[in-house]
C-alpha cells in the first residue's frame, strides 16, 4: 500500500508548473514596469538635493531653480517632470522646492499602475 502513494506522488504536476510560471510572470512583469517609475523618482530627489548643495544657484529666482531643474532632468532623461509638478516657495530667507507628480505605465491591456510622488528640499541660504 505505501509502494502505490509512492509512485502517485512523484512531483509537481503540468497545471502545477502552469500556475507557478504564471505567477511568477506576473511579479516579472509587475517588477519591470514598476521599477522605472522608482528609479526616475530616484533621479528626481537625486537632482533636488544636488540643487540644495549647489551654491551657484540664485535661490531668489524661481526662473534660475527652474533652469537648473530642467537642465539635470535633461541629463538624466527624466521626461515626467514638467514646470507645474514644480512648486517654489520663499518664506524667512528660506527656499522650499516641492515636486509632486503621477506616473502612470501601461499595465495589461487597459490596466495602468500609477505612482504618487512628493519630494520636498528646503535651502537655507
Amino acid at each position: 500500500m505505501n509502494l502505490i502513494n509512492q509512485r502517485r506522488q512523484q512531483g509537481i504536476s503540468s497545471p502545477g508548473w502552469l500556475l507557478i510560471a504564471s505567477i511568477a510572470g506576473f511579479f516579472i512583469l509587475t517588477f519591470f514596469k514598476v521599477y522605472p517609475m522608482y528609479y526616475e523618482h530616484y533621479k528626481i530627489s537625486a537632482t533636488l538635493n544636488s540643487i540644495q548643495q549647489d551654491p551657484s544657484v540664485d535661490v531668489t529666482s524661481r526662473s534660475d531653480i527652474w533652469d537648473k531643474i530642467q537642465k539635470r532632468l535633461f541629463i538624466d532623461n527624466v521626461q515626467t517632470i514638467k514646470r507645474e509638478h514644480v512648486k517654489m516657495a520663499r518664506k524667512d530667507g528660506k527656499t522650499t522646492i516641492t515636486v509632486s507628480y503621477e506616473a502612470r505605465t501601461p499595465y495589461f491591456g487597459n490596466l495602468s499602475l500609477v505612482g504618487s510622488f512628493n519630494q520636498t528640499v528646503v535651502i537655507d541660504r
